[in-house]
């Protein structure tokens, strides 16, 4: 038994982390989840909002006052009537490690149940072997994680990973897009270090719920989630419900057609969303000769370009990026990523070729935006990622979605569409992760 192990253990035994605590019934989560979503509230309010008696009411809220879940005090005295009873939430009452796996780092923070960030940490995962991150050395280091973070907190009460592909049941990493792994259980190896609960989700799902509680959530039942990093994410909230899991991992949404004459993504699809805001398809979608990916600073040496990755004399200039042939480059000849951020501040440079692929990938954004919201009947979009920022600040986004929403000359229906922008660093999506599992933690699916 490891040092973290014991130390963990010894907390669930003498309930140091709380002790291995039953979920809340529906009843008092729906009440747990008004008073953390919309703050506090008397006990004639939640009953209005939440359609119970006013009987049970203040039954539940005897449970959770007893629990240790919220306390109630009278609310400030008023002119007119006595003063009432007003529940709150109790931040402390729950605490959850979330820890957001990359390719080579483990980001961990762990948050209160109001989602707080209390304390943060990360380390370096193992070395991969031929492509793939070792399973049992990346659980290893994400049990450390939490021995570290435990000690920041009063209490722990679960961990909460969160990997970019595809995860079944909570537990099993079918596609660990960015760690090469296949049909990988994280979840019990960590458990059985620590003895606590552990789920594994999605990234973007985990933001998701994020925003269920903390965000959009607040005022839309129903939203999606579109994340632009590096690579596209989706997920999606349905009448308050977090899907767990995408029937395609967001394969159709990342490769819809937006321009047949533009460049190719890796899988040989033209113009498609992924061509123009995918960043290894950008960087790959250089014509064969030329020295290497576009960076930057190379793309104010590049020569002669096409205008927004439309066709050009037989030759596709990707997306705007340099043709084949000599470059002087300071830049070009590594492989660095394309960021949009690095595109912007070569447009405000005066670099027209950059300004032309920035507003080329905020069009294809803007297309994608409207599409999720049409096909999810929703008035609000979540913007999130590293590089959502600089997308969402050039104007051909908008003029693209006021385009789509424009309604014809014999409609009468308007639509109003909310985009709700948060760029994100590592640190917001372990968040994320750790408000999936305070969710879990406290009963909710």
């Amino acid at each position: 038994m490891t040092s973290v192990t014991r130390r963990l253990v010894h907390m669930v035994m003498t309930g140091r982390s709380g002790r291995p605590r039953r979920g809340l019934s529906a009843a008092e989560l729906a009440v747990t989840r008004h008073l953390l979503v919309h703050g506090p509230a008397t006990r004639q309010d939640l009953g209005d909002h939440l359609n119970i008696s006013y009987a049970s009411t203040s039954r539940l809220a005897r449970a959770l006052v007893d629990g240790g879940m919220a306390s109630e005090a009278l609310e400030p005295e008023t002119a007119i009537g006595r003063p009432r009873q007003v529940l709150t939430a109790v931040p402390g009452a729950r605490h959850v490690v979330g820890c957001k796996l990359t390719g080579d780092t483990a980001f961990g923070v762990v948050c209160d149940m109001f989602g707080e960030v209390k304390a943060t940490a990360r380390a370096a995962l193992p070395e991969p072997a031929e492509g793939t991150v070792p399973p049992a050395g990346a659980a290893k280091v994400v049990a450390q994680l939490a021995g570290k973070l435990a000690r920041r907190v009063p209490t722990l009460d679960g961990i909460a990973v969160s990997v970019g592909g595809v995860v079944a049941d909570r537990t099993i990493v079918r596609e660990g897009t960015f760690l090469g792994w296949r049909d990988v259980d994280l979840a019990t190896p960590i458990e059985q270090r620590t003895g606590l609960p552990v789920i594994v989700t999605n990234d973007v799902a985990a933001l998701a719920r994020e925003q269920l509680w903390f965000g959009a959530g607040r005022t839309h039942s129903t939203f999606g989630v579109v994340t632009v990093g590096a690579g596209l994410g989706f997920a999606a909230v349905r009448e308050g419900i977090a899907a767990e899991q995408l029937i395609d991992n967001g394969h159709l949404l990342a490769h819809a057609p937006i321009d047949p004459r533009g460049p190719r993504c890796r899988l040989g699809h033209r113009g498609c969303v992924s061509a123009y805001l995918n960043r290894e398809d950008m960087r790959g979608s250089a014509p064969e000769g030329a020295p290497g990916p576009a960076t930057s600073a190379g793309l104010a040496e590049a020569g002669r370009v096409a205008s927004a990755g439309l066709a050009e004399a037989g030759r596709v200039a990707s997306a705007g990026l340099a043709e084949a042939g000599p470059v002087a480059s300071a830049g070009l000849a590594e492989a660095s990523p394309v960021t949009f951020a690095g595109l912007a501040e070569a447009s405000r440079a005066g670099n027209e070729r950059a300004g032309r692929q920035l507003t080329a990938a905020a069009r294809a954004l803007g297309h994608l935006v409207a599409t999720v919201a049409g096909a999810l009947q929703t008035t609000c979009v979540v913007l999130a990622g590293e590089d959502v920022a600089a997308l969402a600040a050039a104007p051909a986004m908008r003029q693209t979605i006021d385009d789509r929403l424009r309604p014809g000359p014999y409609e009468v229906q308007r639509c109003a569409l909310e985009i709700v922008t948060t760029p994100l660093t590592f640190t917001d999506w372990a968040r994320g992760a750790a408000v999936a599992g305070i969710q879990h933690v406290l009963g909710g699916v």
